[in-house]
């Protein structure tokens, strides 16, 4: 039988926004000026993606996204993260762990960013595959 394997297509663009209020402290960052990160599932399979934190320092956010469709998450401080993903469709389960990437919050400016995941069968893609078992690691 064959095995297809998941092919990851990360699109990752942090865009800073140059025209950022300087008005908030670095403590209390307005909510009208979260860092944004918008995940947009261009495939058939289901998503289950995990936003973590670099460093050992766990789970941030679980995101669960429907086949076409796109997820939302907002961050109030900067930091380095990283996803973990689960891909399901019928029987088959594939997973996938991806680079780190900064987003920025502060008085300097804030990130805004999309993430596009495709899953087709095929070899290569972006990102390392893992385990069901380091998927469920929320480390």
């Amino acid at each position: 039988m064959k095995k297809l394997l998941l092919m990851f297509v990360l699109t990752m663009g942090l865009i800073v926004n140059a025209s950022a209020q300087g008005w908030y402290s670095d403590s209390d960052v307005s909510s009208s000026h979260k860092a944004s990160l918008t995940i947009m599932n261009r495939s058939s399979y289901s998503l289950t993606v995990k936003i973590m934190r670099t460093g050992e320092r766990g789970l941030y956010q679980i995101l669960s996204i429907a086949p076409q469709s796109s997820g939302y998450v907002t961050f109030s401080k900067s930091d380095t993260y990283f996803t973990k993903t689960k891909a399901t469709k019928g029987f088959e389960t594939l997973y996938k762990k991806s680079s780190p990437f900064s987003v920025q919050c502060d008085a300097a400016g804030y990130s805004q960013g999309t993430l596009e995941f495709f899953v087709s069968s095929g070899r290569g893609g972006m990102g390392q595959g893992i385990s069901k078992a380091e998927f469920e690691k929320n480390k």
